[in-house]
């Protein structure tokens, strides 16, 4: 008598010689359903929960010797980190989950939202999205094929995008339903953010790689102090902010020689331009330096040059009134503004009204692409 396993071989064969004697094949899911009434490509799916791997597998806690590029290990990892405003501590496989949910929430919001709106995107728009993804499949185009995710996937997500940007242009914009005014922006940034000139006495050698020891360290910070005090004096005679530039390359030439002296490296007078530079710090920037970097240009007052250790170099800064460096309107568009200060409002907005529009999509299909059928290398 035949084993069991031996009649369900028998049986898959018969059904595999039937499907093909009729011609039929097997198909996979071209859709994993609704939320609203946008519906969810497969590859939309595909790369929102391989995007959401990604995520998870630099918050998983691994054991020794696994990677993140091992996927089962990733999927049965506890992972921690913060969904929407949540601090989430899961499994991988119920981590990617929700991050994939809540992307595909916050694409069907965007489309939602810009048909609502009368969106159109320009030229431009369509152009910038295809060019990227055409260089993003030139790059990585073999490891998003093996995961089911075509060069027209990603310009679909790249065009959606372009659309969440034309959304906020079009109810925050200068044309847009309620514009940011000109007060608006001047308030911002003269109270939310810091313009910063800055010199920078670097603590490695860029040649070596190797870093001040306590000593040198100490001797950099002293001859910052030196060059805020020298800034600081020749700022009495300065007029304008073409000789404040002057200046900087003035200091630059002489204490980053120093510096090197200090360290053992050459650096050269004609170097200076690699050490200054100046910027416009929004309050997404400053949140790299805690509230450190802010209270040490408050208590320096404006105009006024002081030193501040970044761990890679020890500036001298000064904070100066933004719009005495450049226009409000060249702030605006050079610092790209209106996303700075809507930005994470109109994202909060997205999530909020992606997660309050019907759910209807397919659990059947979704499982047809689960996440331990990812691939992380070919």
């Amino acid at each position: 008598m035949k084993s069991l396993r031996a009649k369900f071989l028998s049986l898959g064969m018969a059904m595999l010689l039937l499907l093909a004697a009729s011609g039929c094949t097997i198909t996979t899911p071209s859709s994993v359903g609704s939320i609203g009434d946008v519906e969810i490509p497969a590859g939309i799916y595909l790369l929102a929960q391989y995007n959401a791997y990604n995520t998870a597998s630099g918050d998983a806690d691994l054991a020794t010797g696994e990677s993140a590029r091992d996927v089962k290990a990733v999927l049965r990892a506890e992972c921690t980190g913060t969904i929407g405003d949540e601090e989430v501590t899961t499994d991988g496989a119920d981590y990617i989950a929700q991050l994939t949910l809540r992307s595909l929430e916050y694409y069907a919001a965007v489309e939602t939202m810009f048909d609502e709106l009368g969106g159109v995107l320009d030229d431009a728009a369509t152009s910038e999205a295809a060019d990227t993804a055409a260089s993003v499949w030139e790059s990585n185009g073999d490891l998003y094929a093996a995961n089911g995710i075509s060069q027209a996937t990603i310009e679909q997500y790249l065009l959606n995008n372009q659309k969440a940007q034309a959304c906020l242009e079009l109810l925050y914009g200068e044309n847009g339903q309620t514009p940011v005014t000109e007060a608006e922006y001047t308030d911002y940034l003269q109270n939310e953010c810091l313009y910063i000139d800055e010199v920078q006495l670097p603590l490695f050698d860029a040649n070596t790689y190797a870093f001040a020891d306590e000593e040198q360290a100490a001797e950099i910070q002293a001859l910052a102090e030196e060059c805020a005090a020298t800034l600081n004096e020749w700022a009495t005679a300065e007029q304008g902010r073409s000789e404040r530039q002057v200046s900087m390359i003035e200091a630059a030439s002489e204490y980053i020689p120093r510096t090197g002296e200090i360290l053992g490296a050459t650096m050269e007078s004609a170097q200076a331009l690699q050490y200054i530079s100046s910027q416009l710090m929004t309050p997404d920037t400053l949140t790299s330096y805690g509230d450190s970097l802010t209270e040490a240009a408050d208590a320096a007052g404006e105009n006024t040059w002081f030193t501040y250790d970044t761990g890679m170099s020890v500036a001298v800064m000064c904070s100066v009134d933004p719009l005495e460096a450049y226009s409000l309107q060249e702030l605006i568009e050079g610092y790209d503004l209106l996303r700075t200060m809507k930005g994470t409002e109109m994202d909060n907005q997205f999530y909020a009204e992606g997660a309050a529009l019907a759910h209807n999509l397919d659990q059947s299909a979704m499982n047809t692409y689960k996440p331990g059928n990812i691939k992380t290398e070919v």
